[in-house]
């Protein structure tokens, strides 16, 4: 972790405030992960396919809700208000969720849960716009990263919390969950009030010290098809991270007839990924985004060739380690790189990735109903997707092509014309 870009954070104006903001998105996202499981199928009894679909429209609402607080954010409707009401909803999905009884009031619970994932790019998308705005762009890279790894914390802290609480009643539990989704959304949204006011008045300043800035403006956005390619494949890459989180506890168990492996393994990479991120952020500085996904995802299949031939626990545990980074290319530089596809749109790049993570989550969610045993070679599928990610990234993504032609002619705005000027 580069403590100098953690410095830079610091000492920028809410910068520790959007840190321990991020942290808590972290510990309440890992909390609920292993917790509505348990309520869903063994409290309010949803089988196998309903449990399926309870996440499955979970997901699509998700994506649905994801990007049209995106869309509104960007200069439509204030981002506080937009986290505020969804994440009053998402509450009270929770608190539908703990008294449920039957499968259609479980669904309509979930619809109403899926708005707590607007917080998560909204807060991202004031670390581009507010935090980093300023940075030059391999510092901004790092920065991303480096406060996507205080999610990673979160997920340490939480998944934590989820075990010391599975015990008790879990209906009980929601509601408790539900009192503190309402906590963290007032922060993030107080956090967000006064980013966005201050942010408005640095705007003000600047035009009244400068004036020429608010005559002239300079920029370009990639037209939406050049987006295509690298999402699609970042979304694969997502969906290869996704496989192992529903397979690994089941393949273990039957590999090794021994529950504990599982979360085991996962507590080791979420504990390497707090160093993966700043690392990958560092190396993303040097050689860019795109070549340090592919880094990542090369490395993601040689983690899911281990996983489908090696029945050595210890080798087992000790891939699980290197697999932080193939996460931190995935989450971390992934995140910073589809925001600086659309630079101008700070809070659509936080959600466009948030609709890819969901996305590629579907593969997770829909793969149990394909597969008939949870034998080791179900590891070669994630193979397949990391190599196609690479090389879909690599060899597809036209962007920095098309971003060089659109540098090359810029449009000037100047006392109400346009100047077409070619360099």
């Amino acid at each position: 972790m580069n403590l100098t870009i953690w410095k830079r954070i610091m000492h920028t104006q809410h910068g520790v405030a959007l840190a321990l903001n991020i942290l808590l998105q972290g510990c309440l996202m890992a909390t609920l992960a292993p917790l509505i499981p348990l309520l869903i199928a063994e409290k309010i009894g949803l089988d196998k396919t309903a449990v399926m679909l309870f996440f499955l429209i979970n997901t699509l609402v998700g994506i649905a809700v994801t990007l049209g607080t995106g869309w509104l954010s960007d200069g439509t409707i204030a981002r506080y208000k937009l986290v505020l009401v969804c994440g009053i909803i998402a509450a009270v999905g929770f608190v539908g969720l703990s008294q449920a009884t039957t499968t259609s009031q479980a669904w309509l619970a979930g619809i109403a849960i899926a708005a707590i994932g607007v917080g998560f790019p909204q807060l991202f998308a004031v670390a581009k716009s507010g935090v980093v705005a300023d940075w030059e762009q391999e510092a901004q890279v790092m920065g991303i990263t480096a406060l996507r790894t205080m999610f990673s914390l979160g997920f340490v802290f939480g998944t934590a919390a989820a075990s010391l609480v599975a015990n008790l009643d879990i209906r009980n539990v929601f509601l408790m969950i539900a009192a503190a989704s309402v906590l963290v959304t007032f922060s993030a949204a107080v956090l967000l009030y006064s980013m966005e006011a201050h942010m408005r008045r640095e705007a003000v300043r600047i035009k009244e010290s400068n004036p020429s800035t608010s005559t002239t403006k300079t920029g370009y956005s990639l037209p939406v098809w050049a987006l295509i390619v690298p999402l699609v494949a970042l979304t694969i890459l997502r969906g290869a991270d996704s496989a192992r989180g529903v397979y690994l506890p089941l393949v273990m168990l039957q590999l090794f007839k021994d529950a504990t492996i599982a979360p085991l393994m996962f507590g080791i990479t979420a504990a390497a990924e707090l160093v993966a991120m700043g690392l990958m952020g560092y190396v993303a500085s040097k050689i860019g985004e795109k070549v340090t996904i592919t880094i990542g995802a090369v490395v993601g299949a040689l983690f899911y060739a281990v996983m489908s031939f090696s029945q050595s626990l210890p080798l087992l545990y000790i891939a699980h380690i290197f697999y932080a980074i193939f996460v931190a290319v995935v989450v971390g530089v992934g995140m910073a790189y589809v925001q600086n596809l659309v630079k101008n749109r700070a809070g659509l790049g936080g959600s466009l990735f948030m609709v890819v993570f969901n996305v590629g989550s579907l593969i997770g969610i829909l793969a149990p109903l394909l597969v008939k045993d949870y034998d080791q070679t179900i590891f070669i599928a994630p193979i397949i997707l990391c190599v196609v990610g690479a090389a879909l990234l690599m060899f597809g993504d036209r962007t920095t092509q098309i971003e060089a032609r659109l540098q090359s002619t810029a449009v000037v705005i100047e006392a109400g014309q346009e100047i077409l000027v070619v360099e």
